[in-house]
């Protein structure tokens, strides 16, 4: 009886340890290096993402502050890379305010933008004139819509994006962008990730070409 008894205790005893370890080891991954779905949390809204990642080779996380004069130079190089390896890789884009002057209202406006499937063309022209918008303080929203009508050449809805630049749901897409720059121990922007590690910027086209030759 005494022998069945220590048994049982070693053999809960190693179940237990199996599942410690199982449950460490899920713990290591990083639910921001995902993609996620529209949820509440995201304000029913989805991921920026440009390319097909369902059928890229690599998927590219970048954390980026539409005022940040760094990321507008990295806008360039990674745009560069999306037309080098078309359909090879794909991007999810993450805002991260750092508080500059309008930073918060262009990246609701870029998520206004996305809301009519013009996100890329509106995130590539804040960074393109950056200097123009980014200290404006007469009119600066009137200045945002001139951006949507130009890149939408018209066809976009204007009174929709001006509802949607102050709703609650682009602010809460926000907040969920800025809760996964939180969770990667964001530093400073911009931030590339991939196959969750964080890729230096001197490494970044390296990185991607040596993944997108990799085999399977």
């Amino acid at each position: 009886m005494k022998k069945k008894i220590i048994l049982g205790v070693i053999c809960a005893s190693l179940i237990g340890i199996i599942c410690f370890i199982g449950i460490k080891k899920d713990d290591t991954v990083n639910s921001a290096d995902s993609i996620h779905p529209a949820s509440e949390e995201t304000g029913w809204i989805e991921e920026k993402v440009v390319g097909n990642p369902d059928a890229a080779k690599v998927i590219v996380y970048e954390y980026a502050d539409y005022g940040c004069a760094h990321c507008a130079d990295w806008n360039k190089t990674i745009n560069s890379l999306l037309e080098k390896y078309d359909g090879k890789i794909a991007l999810v884009f993450r805002s991260y305010n750092l508080g500059f002057q309008n930073g918060a209202l262009a990246a609701r406006a870029a998520t206004s933008a996305q809301l009519q499937g013009f996100f890329k063309e509106y995130k590539d022209l804040l960074f393109e004139n950056q200097a123009e918008w980014l200290h404006e303080e007469d009119e600066s929203e009137e200045l945002f819509v001139n951006y949507f009508s130009k890149v939408s050449d018209g066809k976009g809805d204007i009174d929709k994006f001006k509802e949607d630049l102050n709703s609650d749901a682009v602010k809460k897409r926000l907040d969920f962008e800025k809760s996964m720059g939180k969770k990667v121990n964001l530093r400073g922007t911009p931030l590339f990730r991939i196959d969750g590690q964080k890729i230096e910027l001197d490494k970044l086209a390296e990185t991607i070409e040596e993944k997108v030759n990799q085999e399977k």
